[in-house]
């Protein structure tokens, strides 16, 4: 299939089979499609079930409720050969927002908000998880991604903890700590991030304890939300040198 340009439009078919002749677009893609990025009957556009299949199609009919799509090419990419989970403290929701936009781009896998003690916000709503949701499905479209990532309810600190544990590979974002340099072994990627006030002193101690080694992000001091962009596009860097 021919590479995207910056032109070219992606759009979200959950129920999108390999098998499929045809797609139906309602709800929000059908309203992106003929509203906001206007395309009519004719044009060409890309859809993807965010399991890896992602088809080339024509526009055969639109209107205000629902467009048909006919599949012109079928492409299945294999699952990702790492999968990367970043764990994140609970942060402002503007600030958390934009990490979760940030990392879908660069190609996380599964992200889990988590909290941790010196976090300035202890909950999200079942309604913001949800709008998380929604900007790690529009951020995989923008990035040409055909894998969505999944973002989790949030998480107690010990069951971050039990991930980095069981991770092939897990870091923790650290100013303190080294660069991260060379190849990363193979096996699940545990990438964690506190929040601003960073993390307390047995926090630290226990995801030491778990196999976590301490990462600095930059030799600057980093927002949180900027730090986990910047380990998520070190690691994923460090991954590809294996």
């Amino acid at each position: 299939m021919e590479v995207p340009s910056a032109h070219r439009f992606l759009f979200y078919a959950g129920d999108l089979e390999p098998s499929n002749r045809s797609i139906e677009l309602e709800g929000d893609e059908c309203h992106h499609l003929s509203r906001v990025v206007r395309m009519g009957v004719g044009e060409t556009v890309y859809a993807t079930n965010g399991r890896g299949t992602l088809a080339r199609c024509r526009i055969d009919e639109s209107t205000r409720n629902a467009a048909r799509l006919s599949v012109l090419e079928i492409e299945e990419s294999d699952l990702p050969e790492r999968t990367v989970t970043l764990a994140l403290a609970l942060l402002r929701k503007d600030a958390f927002e934009r990490a979760i936009e940030q990392c879908t781009e660069l190609g996380i896998t599964s992200l889990v908000p988590f909290v941790s003690r010196k976090s300035h916000v202890q909950r999200y709503s079942p309604e913001f998880i949800v709008r998380l949701r929604r900007i790690a499905l529009a951020a995989m479209k923008q990035s040409f991604r055909s894998f969505l990532p999944e973002v989790e309810a949030v998480a107690e600190f010990d069951d971050v903890v039990a991930r980095a544990r069981g991770a092939g590979v897990a870091i923790v974002g650290d100013s303190g700590g080294d660069s991260l340099g060379g190849a990363l072994p193979p096996g699940p990627l545990v990438i964690v991030v506190g929040p601003e006030g960073g993390f307390a002193d047995e926090e630290r101690v226990r995801l030491g304890e778990a196999g976590a080694r301490p990462v600095r992000a930059s030799q600057h001091r980093l927002r949180s939300e900027t730090a986990a962009a910047s380990l998520v596009a070190l690691a994923l860097s460090a991954a590809e040198r294996r």
